[in-house]
């Protein structure tokens, strides 16, 4: 991820803020409108709610990535 200067929580808050405004308001043309950062923004907010990032080649995990609760299929 990007950081040549570190982000309040503020504004990453905002710039997730934006990009989810952008989604609802647009539907899927918003999606083509939303940015990187905003992109990033959205994903380091999940980070610190507690979502734990599952790498892209790793298994299906057992657990839901954010609370205790097992999975049914």
């Amino acid at each position: 991820m990007t950081d040549p200067a570190p982000w309040t929580e503020a504004e990453m808050l905002e710039a997730a803020a934006r990009a989810v405004g952008k989604i609802d308001a647009r539907g899927p043309l918003g999606l083509i409108r939303v940015t990187s950062r905003e992109i990033e923004a959205m994903a380091l907010t999940l980070v610190c709610l507690g979502v734990v990032p599952i790498p892209p080649d790793a298994p299906r995990p057992d657990r839901s990535p954010f609370s205790p609760i097992q999975r049914r299929d």
